[in-house]
């Protein structure tokens, strides 16, 4: 009966729990953002003070009567309601139904601790414990990674409205960073506004393609015959300087660049850039710089990082490193109340979780398949999943009809693709004799006049969809240099360059390059005399990337399955093969063997037979031996007889 009654509170729990879960999202989505912070918990709580209770509402208000609880920790489905006040430290944890709160959603309840604003560690830190380490900040604990910076109620990050420019290749930045992610539903022209929105974006990359790339970004500043379009690096919120690292090594951090190439002249260059890379990724704590090791950052993407609380086991001092280390931070990032994004960012529409608008599967159509139509993605999808072998698919466009399947569809790139190859020369400008930042300032200007040159069009018009999209590089070359790109020929079927090269020879291109030389303030030296623009002159080759792929054959779609097939044969011929051998061999053992056995049996008749006789002879009472060879017993009868004869005849 018991038992019964379990099973039966359970099954009325069960939907109870449902609509607890329910409320307690629509609540938290209801309040303002920042207020609460799904996956987190507190490091300690008041004791003695804790509830039960059904409702996160319901535990936000009952914090409100405690004695110093400031925050409190929710925990969803049991009802399970922990107090804590200003000094507890958030942790997060890998559980969703663990919610932490503010006792009121107002600016005066949401209010940061000491430690996010005023607090530095004493001269204590870092300890030898992690007792000690904690024991030497004011409040009695380190404050922990993104501690101070606002979240949603899911536990992402806020977006900080407050957002400097930290590096920029305007400013002579090379921007070449490695290590990027392409964000390919942000286009180029967006990738710096994009970038802005979200605290996690650290640098962004505008290629001369158009593309987007986005993330925190190493090794930005030598990448032979590559420069971007633009780029910069930002720095979201504000950072508060907690203890310098000079002199110290910190375990658990990673390198963002060296000085490998000689880019740097000086070492405070390289230690501005390397402060500059922690500053742009919120999530950074430490940064170091050693002339002979380089820059090392934290990098909360990696695997593992520098512990918490920080102890002397990873903060060395007796180190080669730590020797070499000229400068370094602990630092905080944050971001002012008044710049708080408490605005949830529109996301973008997306089809699915595992759809991406775009891009198309080449080839459109597996083999012995055809093109269909579809009222929507969602049932081609449902029709691949019921087809055999389709992994994937492409739709032409969402409710439109696809292409019939006796008409081939129009390929993503046409039968020939070639490239140009587009040579300037600038006479009188010496860039050899440039340092590399002045001639990284150049370039980025010749760069951005010639790219955004309109073929065709004024000087002075904007860009727009004829801007001309090249990759750029400028090198020396007798009495000057000379500025090469290389872009898609117009036609890009076509091998022959007149058209392009007729759109190039115009004004308006050789006084967009002067006036970008003349702004960019170079040194007296660098110019032998004024500067001279020559005559483009293009030349065209096959485009070794964007060349089309044939169509496959069935060989060459099937060959995989054709070979596993002819081995299979092989290997099963062989096996039958050898089965008839053997069952052969012992076809002719058998034949040997009868043989023998009959030749055996032959002969142990005749011993028998002449048993038997020998045997007969002897019950027939001779009782003699035979006297020499060959004698039977039936001639020793017959020369007895005689014997007896002639003695009764005498």
């Amino acid at each position: 009966m018991a038992r019964r009654l379990l099973f039966l509170g359970l099954a009325l729990q069960v939907p109870l729990l449902q609509a607890q879960t329910s409320e307690d999202v629509d609540f938290m989505r209801s309040s303002p953002l920042g207020c609460f912070v799904r996956g987190f918990k507190f490091d300690r709580y008041i004791p003695n003070k804790n509830i039960n209770t059904t409702s996160l509402k319901l535990c936000q208000q009952h914090c409100q009567y405690v004695d110093g609880c400031v925050k409190f920790s929710y925990r969803a489905f049991w009802g399970e309601c922990w107090f804590a006040d200003i000094n507890a430290v958030e942790v997060p944890v890998e559980s969703p139904y663990l919610i932490v709160g503010y006792r009121t959603c107002d600016t005066q309840g949401m209010q940061r601790p000491a430690r996010c604003s005023t607090e530095t560690p004493g001269n204590g830190f870092p300890g030898q414990t992690a007792e000690a380490s904690n024991a030497a900040w004011p409040g009695g604990k380190q404050p922990y990674s993104l501690e101070c910076w606002p979240k949603s109620w899911d536990g992402a990050p806020l977006p900080c409205k407050e957002v400097s420019v930290l590096d920029d290749t305007k400013n002579g930045w090379p921007g070449k960073c490695v290590g990027l992610v392409e964000m390919k539903q942000v286009n180029g022209s967006n990738c710096g506004e994009n970038c802005r929105q979200h605290p996690g974006c650290q640098s962004w990359q505008k290629t001369v393609y158009n593309s987007c790339w986005q993330g925190l970004g190493k090794d930005c500043f030598v990448r032979h015959n590559w420069m971007p379009k633009e780029a910069q690096r930002l720095q979201h919120g504000s950072v508060r300087v907690l203890k310098d690292l000079t002199g110290m090594q910190i375990v658990g951090l990673w390198k963002g660049f060296d000085n490998i190439e000689g880019f740097f002249q000086n070492a405070q260059d390289a230690i501005a850039f390397c402060k500059h890379m922690c500053y742009s990724d919120f999530r950074c704590q430490y940064w170091t710089y050693a002339p002979n090791y380089g820059c090392w950052i934290e990098d909360a993407s990696q695997e593992y990082g520098p512990p918490f609380p920080l102890t002397l086991d990873a903060a060395r001092r007796d180190t080669m490193f730590a020797a070499d280390c000229v400068a370094g931070e602990y630092i905080q990032h944050f971001c002012p109340e008044g710049f708080v994004n408490r605005i949830e960012l529109e996301q973008p529409a997306n089809l699915s979780d595992c759809a991406e608008k775009g891009f198309r599967y080449e080839p459109p159509d597996m083999f012995l398949t055809h093109r269909t139509s579809a009222d929507s993605w969602e049932q081609c999808r449902m029709r691949c999943k019921l087809t055999v072998y389709c992994h994937e698919l492409s739709v032409a466009a969402p409710g439109a009809d696809a292409p019939a399947k006796d008409q081939p569809g129009l390929p993503l790139v046409p039968q020939t693709a070639h490239m140009a190859e587009i040579q300037m020369p600038l006479h009188n400008l010496d860039v050899v004799s440039l340092s590399e930042p002045a001639a990284g300032i150049v370039f980025n200007a010749q760069c951005e006049k010639f790219t955004s040159f309109k073929h065709g069009a004024s000087a002075e018009a904007g860009p727009g969809p004829n801007d001309l999209k090249a990759q750029v590089k400028l090198s020396p070359i007798a009495g000057g240099s000379i500025l090469t790109a290389f872009t898609l020929n117009e036609p890009i079927e076509s091998p022959d360059p007149t058209v392009l090269e007729r759109k190039l020879k115009v004004p308006a291109l050789a006084s967009n390059m002067k006036a970008a030389t003349s702004g960019a303030a170079l040194p007296s030296y660098a110019l032998s005399g004024p500067l001279l623009v020559g005559e483009p002159h293009v030349g065209t080759k096959d485009h070794p990337l964007k060349a089309p792929q044939q169509q496959p054959s069935f060989f060459s779609q099937w060959w995989p399955l054709l070979a596993v097939l002819g081995i299979v044969a092989c290997i099963g011929g062989g096996i039958y093969i050898h089965r008839l051998s053997e069952m052969q061999s012992r076809d002719d053992k058998r034949v040997v063997l009868g043989g023998r056995r009959a030749v055996h049996d032959s002969s142990l008749q005749n011993h028998s037979t002449s048993f038997c006789y020998f045997g007969q002879t002897l019950a027939r009472g001779a009782g003699l031996r035979a006297a020499g060879r060959g004698i039977s017993a039936q001639d020793s009868d017959m020369s007895m007889s005689l014997k007896d004869r002639m003695h009764t005849a005498s």
